[in-house]
C-alpha cells in the first residue's frame, strides 16, 4: 500500500511540473484596442507595455475609475468617443499629481481633452503630404527627431494618414521639410511635449504608429518614448466605440522540463519513504517527547529548589504552595476557578 502511495506522489508531482497549462484569451475587434490582435489593433504595443511594468486597461469613465488618484502613465490611442467634463477634470487632477499622459490621435476626439484642459495645442484636420513615404503617399516617413534619446537606434518613423500638432510647445518630432498641410509649406510637428501642472502630456498626431501593422517598423521609437514616462501604465479602452471584448477560447503553454527540479522532487519523495519505512520518524518523535518530558521535569525540580530556598529564609512552605496553586488555577485573578 505504501509503495502505491509513493508512486502516486511521484506521478502527480512530476505531472504538475510538465503538464501543459491552458490560459483563457480575450480579444476585441475595436480599432486601436490592446485586445485586438489584427492589423489595426495595438496588442503588440500592449506586450511591450507589459514587459516594462504593470498594465491596467481602463474600461469605464475616468471619474468612475478614479484616474485622478492614480500614479503612473495614462495612454490614450485613437479615441472616438466623447469625453465628459468630469473625465477631463480627472485628467487635470492626474496631471497635477505629477503623472503623464500619452495622447495619440489624428481626427478623433483628442481635441476635447486639449480644449477642456485649457491648452492651445490642437490636432490639425487636413491631409498631410510629405516628399518621403513608404508604400505610397498615405504612409509618410520622417527621421526629424529633435531629442537625442528619443532618436536612439531609430532610422525612421512610419506613419499612416497622420495629422499635425498645431501650436506645439516643445516639438520632439517634425515632418520632413517641404511637407504640405492645407495651404502651408515646411516642417510640421507630429510629436509634442506639453507641461501641465507637475505633469506632462505627450501628443502624437498619428495613433497608427502603435498598430500591429506598423509596430515593427516603429518599435525602437516607441521603446524610447516609453522611457520618458513611468508605470504602471493605464491604457484607455473606454473611448473606443466598437470595444467588444470576447473570449476566443484558450491557448496552451507547454512547460519546459526542468530535469534538476524533477531530480530533487524524486529525492524528496525517496527521503519521505526512507523515513517512514525505516521507522526513523518514530525515533525522532520519541526524541522530541523525551526532550519535552525532560524540560518539564527540570522546570518542576527548579520550582522545588526555589520553594526550599525560600523555606530556609523563614517562609511558610504550605503558604507558598497555596499561592502557587492559586496562581495556576486563577482563583485570585478572576479565572473560572475563582468565580
Amino acid at each position: 500500500m505504501s509503495r502505491v502511495l509513493y508512486a502516486i506522489l511521484l506521478v502527480v508531482g512530476i505531472g504538475l511540473m510538465i503538464m501543459p497549462l491552458s490560459v483563457p484569451v480575450f480579444k476585441s475587434t475595436a480599432e486601436y484596442s490592446v485586445l485586438n490582435t489584427d492589423w489595426n489593433g495595438v496588442s503588440s504595443f500592449g506586450k511591450l507595455l507589459y514587459s516594462k511594468g504593470e498594465i491596467v486597461p481602463v474600461l469605464t469613465t475616468y471619474d468612475s475609475a478614479g484616474i485622478g488618484e492614480k500614479k503612473g502613465t495614462l495612454i490614450i490611442v485613437g479615441p472616438n468617443l466623447d469625453f465628459t467634463d468630469e473625465e477631463i477634470a480627472e485628467l487635470g487632477e492626474f496631471l497635477e499629481n505629477g503623472n503623464a499622459i500619452i495622447l495619440a490621435d489624428d481626427f478623433g476626439t483628442g481635441n476635447q481633452i486639449l480644449g477642456g484642459l485649457g491648452l492651445e495645442q490642437r490636432f490639425g484636420r487636413g491631409e498631410l503630404i510629405t516628399p518621403i513615404y513608404s508604400k505610397n503617399h498615405h504612409y509618410p516617413i520622417t527621421a526629424e527627431i529633435m531629442d537625442e534619446n528619443l532618436g536612439k537606434n531609430v532610422e525612421k518613423i512610419v506613419m499612416y494618414n497622420p495629422s499635425i500638432i498645431l501650436n506645439p510647445q516643445n516639438a520632439l518630432v517634425y515632418t520632413p521639410n517641404s511637407s504640405i498641410f492645407k495651404n502651408s509649406y515646411g516642417a510640421f510637428a507630429v510629436v509634442d511635449k506639453v507641461e501641465y501642472g507637475s505633469g506632462e502630456i505627450i501628443l502624437i498626431s498619428d495613433p497608427d504608429i502603435f498598430t500591429n501593422s506598423l509596430f515593427r517598423e516603429n518599435e525602437e521609437f516607441i521603446k524610447n518614448l516609453l522611457d520618458y514616462v513611468s508605470g504602471p501604465f493605464f491604457i484607455d479602452e473606454a473611448h473606443h466605440r466598437d470595444f467588444n471584448p470576447y473570449s476566443s477560447g484558450t491557448i496552451t503553454i507547454r512547460r519546459a522540463v526542468n530535469k534538476e527540479l524533477i531530480f530533487y522532487y524524486i529525492l524528496f519523495v525517496a527521503g519521505i519513504a526512507f523515513v517512514i519505512e525505516t521507522g526513523i520518524w518514530l525515533k525522532v518523535l520519541e526524541k522530541i517527547l523525551g526532550l519535552l518530558f525532560r524540560f518539564f521535569k527540570e522546570e518542576k525540580e527548579s520550582l522545588e529548589e526555589i520553594i526550599k530556598s525560600l523555606e530556609n529564609e523563614g517562609f511558610n512552605k504550605e503558604l507558598l504552595l497555596k499561592i502557587i496553586s492559586e496562581i495556576e488555577s486563577g482563583s485570585k485573578l478572576g479565572g473560572r476557578y475563582g468565580r
